[in-house]
């Protein structure tokens, strides 16, 4: 096992690693040559600045931390570098504008990235000695109501339909880490462009961008558990050089949000945590302490995706462009099928996706292609990894119909949360609701295939 320690650089455009038996300590320069942030932030600044947009010092301190924390998570192998296979310990040194502030908030900033990714973070502030705002500030020209993280999923899709039917100027706020999903958003863009001219949403892009090498021997990582981190980060960035705004919307349906295990192997490492209550709620402490003056909220914590599909404000749009959106967790793997990206129908997000159109729509009416469209074919026993995850809601919904109960207690395994008896009960009862949508597109797909005897 290696220990890291990444120290972010404003001095010099020059990398350096130091090696030792067990701790590498890599610099890492944070400015080009030109004295440009680097990594994407500094286009990401420039393409704000040409909307009217000027992030605060402390706005720009949020990104390069997550600059920095997706730097490690997507550089630092955990094969190579955790005893345990997944468990890596990463140290992080980030000059910031009020250093005060912060490391009063380091150690929540630990907690919520080690609840997050599941690694050992500790985490240091120093002073930065530079300014990385211009030095002239224009009147600001850009005025918004809503700033919403915008992903190119239905739950998001949805969220931004109903802002715009409610006449809300809106920012969307996206990052995307591969082609397939930017290709999403930038099709639903188009279809709010044409439908809602007047009050089109603005649409703010980061695309973070490290080089494989930046971490000499660290390796690559894949599971990206860091990008919730980094998206949440780019909106607060964004939102702390904007006027008319105060609130990052974080739209997702509660049994995503709760992600409670389905099984007893979904623990852990298996079970993301990208919109927890408890996630969140430690990223409100952190703006509190930090005086941001913003804070972040789920407005459909206690929605099922159904329910978010069937309340949506404009049904007919919703269910035109649908299709477009992005749920799969992994759309680029129906490559081996030899098919192109596209949902492949049987993880999760997949499942709880079409069970969500069935609730609102019917079965007979979702435009999604999926790679695996049969039900039949997950609850085959040959079905193999198509069917894991189907055959795991279906253990989880026998246990919930039997144990009713349950439902109070299993909200918890995913992580903390707080609140009054009332918060509990409605967190409970859409984990109940939830978990029931996907009973009832498992069984009405089932009684679709007897009745035409597929």
């Amino acid at each position: 096992m290696t220990a890291y320690s990444l120290v972010a650089d404003f001095s010099n455009h020059e990398s350096s690693c130091e090696v030792h038996d067990t701790k590498t300590v890599v610099k890492v320069p944070f400015l080009d040559k030109e004295g440009k942030l680097r990594y994407g932030i500094g286009n990401a600044l420039s393409g704000l600045h040409k909307k009217g947009i000027y992030p605060t010092e402390e706005g720009i301190d949020y990104l390069c931390l997550a600059g920095l924390v997706y730097l490690a998570d997507t550089r630092i192998s955990r094969r190579k570098h955790s005893q345990d296979s997944w468990t890596r310990e990463i140290k992080l040194v980030l000059p910031v504008f009020s250093p005060e502030k912060w490391n009063d908030v380091a150690d929540r900033f630990s907690k919520m990235l080690n609840f997050l990714t599941g690694d050992r973070w500790d985490i240091l502030f120093i002073k930065r000695n530079i300014s990385l705002v211009p030095n002239e500030i224009p009147v600001f020209t850009s005025t918004f109501n809503v700033a919403t993280l915008f992903s190119g999923g239905m739950d998001s899709l949805i969220s931004t339909i109903n802002n715009l039917e409610q006449g809300k100027k809106v920012a969307l706020i996206s990052h995307a880490g591969d082609g397939h999903t930017k290709k999403a958003q930038r099709d639903l863009l188009a279809q709010f462009q044409e439908s809602y001219s007047e009050i089109a949403p603005t649409y703010l892009e980061l695309w973070m961008v490290h080089d494989k090498m930046t971490i000499p021997y660290g390796g690559l990582e894949n599971t990206t558990r860091s990008r919730s981190f980094l998206f949440i980060s780019y909106g607060i960035f964004a939102i702390s050089g904007m006027t008319g705004v105060r609130e990052l919307q974080v739209p997702e349906n509660g049994l995503i949000a709760l992600n409670v295990p389905l099984d007893g192997l979904r623990v852990g490492s298996h079970s993301t945590r990208t919109t927890h209550p408890f996630y969140l709620d430690l990223w409100n402490q952190v703006l509190d302490k930090t005086d941001m003056g913003i804070n972040t909220v789920n407005p459909y914590w206690h929605k099922t995706k159904g329910e978010m599909a069937a309340e949506c404000l404009n049904q007919q749009f919703l269910l035109k462009i649908i299709g477009d959106s992005s749920s799969c967790s992994s759309p680029t793997k129906s490559r081996w099928g030899g098919a192109r990206s596209q949902h492949c129908g049987y993880c999760v997000p997949c499942l709880i996706r079409r069970a969500a159109i069935n609730r609102a729509f019917g079965l007979d009416h979702d435009p999604t292609k999926y790679f695996v469209e049969d039900v039949n074919i997950m609850i085959s026993s040959h079905a193999k990894s198509k069917g894991v995850q189907l055959r795991s809601f279906q253990v989880a919904i026998n246990k919930l119909r039997k144990h009713p109960e349950i439902a109070k207690t299993y909200v918890f395994k995913t992580g903390n949360l707080d609140g009054t008896s009332d918060y509990l009960k409605k967190a409970a009862d859409v984990y109940k609701r939830g978990l029931f949508e996907v009973d009832d597109f498992i069984q009405t797909s089932l009684q679709k295939s007897a009745d035409t005897g597929e």
